[in-house]
């Protein structure tokens, strides 16, 4: 199964585990910011609605993200990271800052918050990217490494439109092209970033994890580089102020509903028939990918600013069900490996390490969260609903690490090695 990996080298577990402990901490702050503050969250442009989807999106969706990347890139690149435990710790913690900070901004209306944010956002996220994007140039190549350098490239370039903006919000002053910024910022956000990766990670472990057809030589080519033109050619025509620049979403638009057909045939014909609450989450994901994209299709037709809250609230849970998907198969397969490569005896076998009750609780949870805060958009009082499922998905996601982790330290402590027995 992970032939053609380099499991060698892979980072210590602390790497990754420091970024996908605090996912289920900013999942918990933003679904009591959903219990509290229904009505203006779902009030387009109001600062707690930026508020929650600068959470979703830096806090849980890129927290993830960035996470999986120190694993990804190592293991499939070939090339580790160099001092990852010291990069990643600097990362993380500027991570955690700028977006508790930027959350705070739009919540306050603090000027210096925005400040604070836009310096350890910029921080992080630059950092991040000049860390991991020369290491996927001059070695190995593939597919999903090309995808890899894209989204990070748009990620770099969503953050420094980022810092732009948040100094508009600390001055109080914006300039005419403000909604061009905001606009340009969304869409590399949105597509550049959260697609482009997930889409470059299916191409790799949708065929490995549940033995699929692999996808077509065409499609893995150039959906990196349709998605790269339309974005770019968008962002020159938002900036010109030109017309019909909904032509471009609909582009993007009909190349993801390409990837959301195959992909769902792919897993619907897998070889690999075992019951797998992981497939579960990704033909969800993929569901709600293909949810959103109607709805904001809908939405450029018709102009109902209630669509457009809509299809971003089932973006945002597509991308959370893609990421409780790898999450379920990365950290059992990390306390694993790392446990079996340290020669110890004792190591569980990764079923076991979040067992199956658990994870299909997660899903009926995420399920119904979702199902809550999409009919939240017409009906409030179900946001609040489906915000207590959210928090209900977080919590147990933070005990399914918690455990998942102490199981590892625990072996660490009282487990036998192979060398010791030997000696």
């Amino acid at each position: 199964m992970y032939s053609g990996l380099s499991l060698d080298q892979a980072p210590p577990i602390s790497v990754v585990m420091r970024f996908f402990l605090t996912i289920p901490l900013f999942g918990i702050a933003l679904s009591l910011l959903l219990i509290f503050n229904p009505n203006d969250v779902l009030t387009q442009a109001h600062p707690m609605s930026l508020a929650a989807i600068h959470l979703m999106f830096l806090g849980v969706i890129t927290m993830a993200m960035i996470g999986a990347l120190f694993q990804m890139q190592s293991v499939l690149g070939g090339r580790s990271i160099p001092a990852a435990r010291g990069n990643a710790f600097l990362i993380h913690l500027f991570l955690v800052i700028g977006a508790i900070s930027l959350a705070s901004a739009f919540s306050f209306m603090l000027p210096v918050l925005f400040v604070i944010a836009s310096v350890f956002l910029g921080a992080s996220l630059l950092y991040a990217s000049s860390l991991i994007l020369p290491l996927l140039f001059g070695g190995i190549t593939n597919d999903t490494l090309r995808g890899m350098r894209m989204a990070l490239i748009a990620l770099s370039i969503t953050a420094i439109l980022g810092i732009v903006m948040a100094s508009e919000y600390a001055n109080e002053t914006f300039s005419p092209l403000h909604e061009a910024l905001r606009a340009s910022h969304y869409s590399l956000g949105l597509i550049g970033w959260v697609s482009l990766l997930i889409i470059a990670v299916a191409f790799q472990v949708v065929e490995m994890f549940y033995v699929t057809a692999p996808y077509s030589t065409w499609c893995k080519r150039n959906a990196f580089r349709i998605i790269a033109v339309s974005l770019f050619v968008k962002i020159v025509w938002l900036f010109l102020s030109l017309p019909f620049v909904w032509i471009f979403d609909l582009v993007i638009g009909a190349l993801l509903f390409g990837f959301i057909v195959t992909t769902l045939k792919r897993l619907q014909q897998r070889k690999r028939r075992v019951s797998d609450v992981s497939i579960w989450f990704w033909k969800t994901g993929i569901v709600l990918l293909g949810s959103a994209v109607l709805v904001h299709g809908v939405f450029l037709w018709s102009g109902n600013s209630a669509l457009e809250s809509m299809a971003l609230i089932a973006y945002a849970l597509f991308a959370l069900a893609i990421i409780l998907a790898m999450m379920g198969k990365i950290v059992p397969f990390l306390v694993w490996f790392h446990l079996s490569s340290s020669g110890y005896m004792e190591t569980p076998i990764m079923s076991n390490i979040i067992p199956q009750t658990r994870t299909r609780a997660l899903f009926w949870l995420f399920l119904l969260s979702a199902s809550g805060l999409l009919s939240g958009v017409v009906w409030s009082e179900l946001l609040v609903l489906g915000a207590l499922a959210s928090l209900g998905t977080f919590l147990l996601l933070l005990f399914n690490l918690i455990v998942a982790l102490r199981l590892y330290r625990h072996t660490l402590l009282h487990g036998t090695r192979f060398d010791t027995v030997l000696s």
